[in-house]
């Protein structure tokens, strides 16, 4: 059975979303005492698919106890949970607390769903913004007290729990076989109208290309190879055969701004597994709209390199500054900071080789070794530059580190405490690490075990 576990600060209704799974449109309820006076156990059945939901309370607001029980908590919920829910207040917004907490279950390895409750009223509509920085996906946004998502939270947990009876595993997605002899996939992304499929037109006419098209995968699409001519830095012209995964042919339901949103990100969500690189397009002319964020947001919690794409500049001369535009573009779209950005217009066919160029070495660099000799001196160096801050009189120490993982790179990294890692902290490392291992537009992941400190100095 599916173990799902609830975490977080207090008061953000994590017992309130406890009562409301465990007791709405449910035929079977079974509550019984948990192993500590702290927790609460449910096995929630409906439609004979059944999953067992523990909820964690009891966290303490005293800074000296914090760490401590924070650590407490969320060991005991994920020691024995398959997923966990990570519930957040929306009308709180993101606080000191939360981040612990979440830089506690981003080092679980276990899957992570965010979960953005009392959003009570339509000004708590965009409230998940605050938190997409964490890169957990999917993220919900209900309230628990006014039933308001819930439902839809249910049934997702439910199809999860089904799956898991069957196989003994939460359900994953795989990307398909890409077809012989392609380098990589760039999947297109973006709201409807962003110029996706202009874009996609354009680099299949672009310099003689050899098209030929290939049942998708996902209903309504159509993926394309493109034989791409490029220069290499000989000078020597080159080519590479390259699947582009296009999510055009986005229909609108009854012109429904919200069903056009939800479907728009599943669509993406959708090509964005499947792709070994992203490409956001944004309408210069439009702004960032909350799908924008939400597409975004997806891209770097799945730990995809991308490239924002800022399409249709050509509408935009003499209207704005190019500096100042892009400045404020990258602060709306923080959680994809790692992402170059590019201006072109696809209907102009204007920067588009600057576009598959920056793709092309986004894919090199998260495909490639960092030999293990490079990337602790890079550590070390970026860690001479800038200290890590002390918790409560202790402060982290590194001894070495090495390569886990490609696309996206990971890194292991030997400490003496990983419960002395703050999210502030990782966030500049993996700055400093994008810099110096050339690894620009790449997502990194960073993950911390304990080793003592006798055995490495």
């Amino acid at each position: 059975m599916l173990t799902v576990a609830l975490a977080g600060r207090p008061n953000v209704g994590k017992s309130i979303l406890f009562n409301r799974l465990s007791g709405k449109r449910l035929a079977i309820v079974e509550e019984t005492s948990g192993v500590t006076r702290d927790r609460l156990y449910a096995t929630v059945t409906h439609d004979d698919v059944s999953f067992r939901l523990i909820d964690t309370g009891g966290l303490v607001t005293d800074p000296d106890a914090l760490e401590k029980q924070i650590t407490t908590q969320t060991e005991a919920a994920v020691k024995e949970a398959d997923l966990i829910l990570f519930v957040v207040s929306a009308q709180d917004g993101r606080t000191p607390m939360d981040d612990v907490v979440a830089s506690r279950l981003r080092r679980t390895g276990k899957e992570v769903w965010l979960v953005i409750n009392k959003a009570d009223n339509e000004k708590f509509k965009n409230a998940w913004a605050d938190f997409c920085s964490y890169e957990f996906s999917p993220s919900v946004t209900i309230s628990a007290m006014h039933a308001i998502g819930t439902d839809d939270l249910l049934d997702r947990l439910l199809k999860k729990a089904s799956h898991f009876s069957e196989t003994g595993e939460t359900p994953e997605e795989e990307a398909p076989e890409k077809p012989k002899d392609v380098a990589f996939s760039i999947a297109f992304v973006g709201k409807p109208n962003a110029g996706k499929s202009s874009l996609l037109n354009a680099l299949a006419g672009y310099e003689r290309a050899i098209v030929s098209d290939i049942p998708g995968t996902t209903r309504d699409n159509v993926d394309t190879v493109i034989d791409w001519q490029y220069k290499n830095r000989s000078g020597e012209t080159k080519s590479k055969k390259i699947l582009l995964v296009d999510t055009a042919g986005i229909r609108r339901k009854r012109s429904i701004d919200t069903k056009l949103e939800v479907f728009s990100v599943s669509r993406s969500e959708a090509a964005i597994k499947r792709a070994n690189v992203c490409v956001l397009l944004i309408d210069a002319t439009a702004g960032i709209s909350v799908t924008d964020k939400k597409i975004a947001a997806t891209i770097a919690a799945a730990g995809r390199p991308c490239v924002i794409g800022v399409n249709k500049w050509d509408l935009m001369k003499g209207k704005t500054d190019r500096a100042a535009y892009l400045g404020w573009l990258r602060n709306e779209l923080p959680f994809l900071a790692y992402a170059p950005m590019i201006l072109i217009s696809a209907k102009e066919k204007q920067n588009i080789p600057a576009l598959m160029s920056e793709t092309m070495k986004i894919y090199a660099a998260v495909s490639k070794k960092i030999s293990t000799g490079l990337l602790n001196r890079a550590i070390r160096e970026a860690m001479e530059k800038q200290s890590p801050a002390a918790l409560q009189g202790k402060r982290l120490k590194f001894y070495y580190a090495t390569q886990t993982d490609r696309e996206p790179p990971t890194f292991l990294l030997f400490v003496n405490d990983p419960g002395l890692v703050m999210g502030s902290y990782e966030t500049y490392l993996k700055k400093a690490l994008r810099a110096s291992l050339k690894l620009e537009g790449a997502p990194l992941s960073l993950e911390w075990k304990a080793r003592e400190s006798q055995y490495h100095d």
